[in-house]
This record gives structure tokens, C-alpha cells and sequence, in this order.
């Protein structure tokens, strides 16, 4: 999905528009027994040059754009089937972006299909006697798809939580751009249509306040400080360099285009490649661009899909001791578990200035937590100890007063380390038998 923002020059052509969009908007609708659209709130004041622009809400739960032709005996019938259709179609769009391994997207019930639709809009419709011609949004309720995907035998991936920032640099007859021009580069990513993109992108406009927050060089050299300010402006999960060496004139459709790709994420995880995109003998300048934008966002896709693959299937916990040689060492571990798609719960059974002991709840075996710990900088390692009993619950080395003693349980085989940042990828990989 492509999140794209264009603010008005003026607060007077902004209460144009929004006049206008109240007029002709699209047609909402709700599946029965969803709560029915609110009213139009009163539009906001326009934001000064300074302010944090409002960014739509990343939501990989919705599909958009699902195209239904359908003939029925009468217009009526023809647009309910057109609907039923559509949620069916979009069903199998979400499973396929949340279902990397999927071969066949598994059939569910009508029953099954309105528990996980959550509402739809139809956003364009032709109606006839007979025959029904629409695109339609219909949005799914992320509790229910997780359920149903958890116990559904099948890796899934946890969708993003928060946009992406991408920034399209052009370098043009060896000059880096991103704000001083309007390039063709820039301009393919901001005409880019929403598709069917498991990460949503948000392109910034370009402001006075984008340009204080990050210059090319800063973008290009990955500058910690300047990645943090234009992430932290659009409340984005992450920022996206898209770099492209185009001549003056436009790209040379003789010959690939290769975008480098560059994604950072918060915690200063760094992962780079290389898109290389062929030119089709009926391209034109723009289009090749535009497809170029799509080839760029599937890779960014299959690199989140990489680190964010949830195991499925019940869910198990593993004891695991953290040594401790500083408070900040408790901090950076439950900061990078908490970003542990794998782990869904996380139990402080003892804590000391020396260790914790803690019980990750997760599913899968614990290989696939190893890897899944290792994608995020955290060694899980064996201990070897078998027998010595778990301590009651106690905080820095005092009992909880008031809580009941657990039965003795062994004492934990396993043992969590912060490692230094990107040490994890080589542990991310499948252990040899």
C-alpha cells in the first residue's frame, strides 16, 4: 500500500476540496451487524509549515481495489453477488500477502468469510438491468484473520504496525536529488496507485520541514540522527532509500534500471539490495518508472516478510536465563523482545543485578525462536543445567510478598544474550542437523 499526502496551498483551496469530496465521494457501505459510518467530523484548521502531517493509519488488513463484473437477473441480485464476490476475491489477496509459503489460498465458509470481513466500501460502480461493474475496499478484522491463520497449520506474517517512509533519490549526471527538483523518479512513486503491498509507503511532500529534517547526503549516508527526525515526523515504522541513476533526459530503456535499496529500521537495523528492473519493448518513460516503483516495493515486501514470519501452530514456553551486567542490559533485552513477532508473551519468573530468569511464551519449536531471536541481535544458547530448581518470584533478589511459591521446575536450559547490533544474522539462519 502507498500512503501518498498532498497538502493544499491554501486553507481556502483545501475547504474547496473538501467541500467537493463531500459532494462526490465513494459509497460506504458495512457488512450487517458492523456499527454504521460517523458522521463527517468539521475539517480541522490547516496545519502550519511546522506541524507533523497527518499520515493515514498503515492497515495491511484492507484490500483495495477489487474489480467485480457480474450479470445477475436484476441489478439488486447482480450487486449482492458482486459484493459476496469481492469479499471472496479480497479474502484470497489477504492471504496470500499475509501467507508467504501458501500454494492455494484454503476455501472458507460464508459464515467464516462475514466473522472476517469487518466492512467494505465500494469505491466505483456501473449498473445496468443486469450487470454490475465496480471496484471495491473491504477491510478485515485483524483478531479474527490472526486466529485464523494461527491455526491454520501455515507460517503467516505479522503485518506492519506503522507506515514506511520512502525517499526516492534520483542521481542525475552524478548529482544526488531528493527535495531541489521534481524528478521522474520521484514523481512515478508519488502517481503510484495503492496495490496489493504487504508494507505501506508513505511519500513525503516535500516541505520546508521534510527538507530541515534530512538533506540527500544524510539520506544516502544513512545518518542515525537525520533517519530518526523524517521517521519520527511521519510516525513511520521505518525508512526506505530508494536510489536511482537516471541520465538527464530520462531513463535509458536499452538497458536495466538498478535501484539500490536501502531500509533502516528504529532500533538501527540496516538491510541493503539491489533491484534490477528490464525495460518492455512497449515502455515509455513514465511507465517504466511506475513499474519500477512496483518491482522496488515487492522487494521491500519479501525483505519484511524475511524477519517478520510468525511460526504457527499451539503455543509452548521456554525457560531461558538473561545474565545481567548492568541495568541497561534488563532495558535492551525487553526492548528487542518486544519486537519478537514470534514471541507472544514474556513472564519475569525472578530478576537480580546478576540475571533473570524468563519464560517466553512462542509458537513453533524453539529453533524457529532461535531465529527469530537472532534476527533481533539476541543469542539463545544452551546451558546445560538440568536439575536446580526455579526461585520463587522475587524483584532484584527479594520475595514478592504476598505470592504463593510455585512448584520447584527445572532450572532453565537455555540462555538469552544481547549481541551487538547485526551479530544475529548469522545465527538467523536454519541450525545444521
Amino acid at each position: 500500500m502507498l500512503h501518498r499526502r498532498h497538502a493544499p496551498l491554501f486553507a481556502g483551496f483545501a475547504a474547496i476540496t473538501v467541500a467537493l469530496a463531500l459532494q462526490a465521494g465513494p459509497v460506504k457501505a458495512q457488512v450487517p451487524g458492523a456499527a454504521p459510518p460517523a458522521a463527517a467530523a468539521p475539517a480541522a484548521p490547516a496545519a502550519g509549515p511546522g506541524a507533523v502531517p497527518a499520515v493515514p493509519a498503515a492497515d495491511p488488513f484492507t484490500v483495495s481495489d477489487v474489480k467485480v463484473d457480474v450479470s445477475a437477473a436484476n441489478a439488486n441480485a447482480a450487486r449482492d453477488q458482486a459484493i459476496r464476490d469481492a469479499q471472496v476475491k479480497a479474502w484470497a489477496e489477504l492471504y496470500k500477502r499475509l501467507v508467504p509459503s501458501a500454494t492455494a489460498v484454503p476455501r472458507v465458509s460464508e459464515i467464516e468469510l462475514a466473522r472476517l470481513v469487518q466492512g467494505f466500501e465500494i469505491d466505483d460502480e456501473k449498473v445496468s438491468a443486469t450487470r454490475y461493474l465496480g471496484s471495491i475496499t473491504v477491510r478485515f478484522r485483524p483478531a479474527a484473520v490472526r486466529e485464523t491463520l494461527a491455526g491454520g497449520g501455515q507460517q503467516y506474517v505479522e503485518p506492519p504496525a506503522r507506515p514506511y517512509v520512502i525517499l526516492p533519490v534520483t542521481v542525475v549526471d552524478g548529482r544526488p536529488v531528493l527535495w531541489e527538483d521534481r524528478t521522474g523518479w520521484r514523481e512515478a512513486w508519488e502517481g503510484r496507485q495503492a496495490g496489493a503491498s504487504l508494507v505501506p509507503l508513505v511519500v513525503p511532500d516535500g516541505e520546508l520541514a521534510d527538507i530541515s529534517a534530512i538533506g540527500v547526503n544524510e539520506a544516502l549516508a544513512g545518518d542515525p540522527e537525520a533517519l530518526a527526525r523524517i521517521g519520527q515526523r511521519y510516525n513511520a515504522g521505518g525508512v526506505v532509500v530508494a536510489k536511482a541513476d537516471l541520465p538527464a533526459g530520462g531513463p535509458d530503456l536499452g538497458r536495466p534500471l538498478a535501484v539500490e535499496v536501502t531500509h533502516y529500521t528504529p532500533d538501527g537495523a540496516r538491510d541493503q539490495q539491489t533491484v534490477n528492473v528490464k525495460a518492455d519493448m512497449a515502455d515509455r518513460a513514465g511507465d517504466f518508472l511506475t513499474r519500477a516503483t512496483t518491482f522496488v516495493s515487492a522487494a521491500i515486501d519479501e525483505s519484511y516478510r524475511r524477519d517478520n514470519t510468525v511460526a504457527s501452530g499451539p503455543e509452548q514456553a521456554t525457560l531461558v536465563r538473561v545474565p545481567l551486567s548492568s541495568l541497561n542490559d534488563w532495558v535492551e533485552t525487553r526492548k528487542r523482545l518486544g519486537m519478537v513477532n514470534a514471541v507472544t508473551r514474556t513472564d519475569v519468573l525472578s530478576i537480580s543485578r546478576y540475571e533473570a530468569l524468563v519464560s517466553l511464551t512462542h509458537r513453533g519449536d524453539v529453533e524457529r525462536l532461535r531465529q527469530a531471536l537472532a534476527r533481533r541481535d539476541l543469542g539463545l544458547a544452551r546451558t546445560g543445567a538440568v536439575n536446580a530448581p526455579v526461585p520463587a518470584p522475587a524483584v532484584l533478589g527479594q520475595p514478592v510478598l504476598g505470592q504463593p511459591v510455585p512448584p520447584a521446575a527445572p532450572a532453565p536450559e537455555w540462555q538469552l544474550q544481547v549481541l551487538p547490533k547485526s551479530a544475529g544474522a548469522s545465527q538467523a539462519q536454519p541450525a545444521a542437523a
